[in-house]
């Protein structure tokens, strides 16, 4: 046995052996192809996810701040003044001073309109701030200088981005802080400094020092911890890669369907198979985001369902344009194509839209970022909410990318009846023409063989096809072994191949004619001619 696996061993060629350089070549030509291809498509990728992330700062200017004076004393003016005027330093949010719109004349108003996301944060000086000041600059009384500011904001909108434009307006509040005690400490004074050290005295010290700060009051924290977030995302990557499932299953049993089904019927179990199992997947992933949901969210039935139905729009949309690409693409960027959309949708996903450079924003449209969008506003129960945009354009990402795969599946399945494409996207082999067809069939008859070297049936039609030569005889078997020969240097030898078929048309032999020529083109820079085994089969 040992013997046996040497002697095989020994019949096979070396890599780097001159027979096998067409081989090598085509190797070496799809390496180059994917390296090419991958090349690009991590360039694409990174470039893209990291210049959704990019700086936010640039725009930060885009973002607006609500800013509501609700207390009438000197104080709360001069600290208004004061807090306006910060920000018109770089890299701050625009303000809005709505002092004495009747809009914004109460807290609940302030907050619904940070809460349905008009405004980014809000800004308020909150009523008796000046009142409470007084009192403890005059006559010592307690003090808290967190109650003179509030600063309303929401993590509904975009995690990452709240963040970013809350840091920027909490360094400003504080930036206002000793100038606004100084200029409490000159007006307590009243430029007598006979008086600096009888108010010093009798003020609370607190109010000297730190006569103002503020509070933050998040009024829709995401539920979910930075763990969580990142899990979200993760599923969000599962459910994508689930829809390739679907499609890829189709490789291996659609040719038959292809040329013996209907076509309406063909349309029909795709869209059913792959409805199944978009369900599946969103229900799996749904569950594992209810077992993982964290001690801050405790969701309702209603919750389920809402998660399961964001889900599902997601998948649809990728489903169905995963499709398209099967349909549509050559197999060979196919696999790039699929992780570009992943890498560009979790782009959106993670870093959102806004305050991203503007080519960027085309992430608003892509079904990761309002399912993201969606999925945020049901975890903050309700805030910033944009279901109303959110919800037609993953429907209709579904839907055109559905009609345009159902387009692409009966266009490719009537070019495969016909045998105008291949079931890889691309079309056949070139066909033999008449004029070569006929050039074919005149060479028929014209090589023989030895007669003892062939099966001696009178009704047996065969064919010599000697492998890497322009030979090839259809025969009808005497016993003369003179009529059949041929001469010692065509002779093939016992690495040729002599293949015997019963009723060959002459379509058939000059079709199997071409392709046994085109297979054998790849040898003509060897400098010889492959040989292959001889082998008689009888009818």
């Amino acid at each position: 046995m040992l013997r046996q696996h040497r002697e095989r061993q020994k019949k096979l060629l070396p890599l780097f052996s001159p027979e096998l350089r067409a081989t090598r070549m085509a190797f070496a030509k799809g390496l180059r192809d994917t390296f090419i291809i991958f090349t690009l498509v991590f360039w694409v990728s990174i470039s893209f996810l990291y210049g959704s992330g990019y700086d936010s700062t640039r725009y930060i200017h885009e973002a607006t701040t609500l800013f509501v004076n609700m207390d009438n004393s000197t104080e709360a003016s001069s600290l208004s003044r004061m807090v306006v005027k910060a920000y018109d330093a770089p890299g701050l949010p625009t303000i809005f001073d709505q002092t004495g719109n009747k809009e914004f004349s109460s807290i609940a108003g302030i907050k619904d309109a940070v809460w349905r996301g008009d405004y980014w944060n809000a800004v308020v000086v909150n009523a008796g701030f000046g009142e409470r000041l007084q009192g403890a600059l005059q006559s010592g009384d307690s003090y808290d200088p967190t109650t003179a500011m509030t600063f309303y904001t929401e993590e509904s909108r975009h995690y990452f981005k709240v963040a970013v434009v809350a840091k920027a307006v909490e360094a400003a509040l504080t930036g206002v802080e000793p100038e606004f005690a100084k200029a409490m400490f000159v007006n307590a004074v009243g430029g007598n400094a006979n008086e600096t050290n009888a108010v010093i005295d009798r003020a609370n010290p607190t109010a000297l020092v730190r006569p103002y700060s503020y509070t933050v009051d998040n009024i829709a924290p995401y539920h979910f911890d930075m763990s969580m977030y990142i899990l979200s995302v993760t599923l969000s990557l599962c459910m994508v890669v689930g829809s390739f499932i679907p499609s890829n299953m189709w490789k291996s049993i659609e040719e038959p369907f292809f040329k013996q089904v209907k076509i309406t019927q063909i349309i029909a179990l795709r869209f059913a198979i792959n409805v199944i199992w978009a369900f599946i997947i969103c229900l799996q992933a749904t569950g594992i985001v209810f077992a993982f949901r964290g001690p801050s969210w405790s969701p309702s039935v209603g919750d389920f369902f809402a998660v399961f139905a964001i889900f599902l729009l997601n998948t649809f949309a990728f489903t169905f344009f995963i499709d398209c690409m099967q349909n549509w693409i050559h197999p060979k960027f196919l696999l790039g194509m699929y992780f570009t959309t992943l890498f560009v949708n979790i782009a959106g996903a993670m870093f959102g839209s806004e305050l991203n450079s503007h080519f960027f924003r085309i992430t608003y449209a892509l079904p990761f970022f309002e399912s993201g969008l969606m999925l945020r506003t049901l975890l903050t129960d309700g805030s910033y909410n944009k279901l109303k945009f959110a919800i037609p354009i993953n429907i209709l990402w579904s839907l055109l990318w559905w009609f345009i795969s159902t387009f692409l599946i009966a266009r490719k399945a009537r070019l495969v009846k016909v045998g105008k494409m291949t079931m890889a996207n691309v079309p056949p082999p070139p066909q033999p023409t008449e004029e070569e067809e006929h050039k074919i069939d005149e060479t028929v008859g014209q090589a023989a063989v030895p007669a003892e070297r062939l099966p001696q049936s009178s009704e047996s039609l065969a064919t010599l096809s000697i492998a890497g030569r322009k030979h090839e005889t259809i025969y009808t078997p005497t016993t003369s072994a003179s009529s059949a020969y041929l001469s010692e240097s065509e002779l093939p030898s016992s690495s040729d191949m002599i293949s015997v078929r019963d009723s060959e048309s002459p379509r058939d032999h000059a079709n199997r004619r071409w392709h046994d020529q085109s297979q054998q083109h790849r040898y003509a820079d060897t400098g010889h001619e492959e040989m292959s085994d001889i082998e008689i089969e009888d009818a």
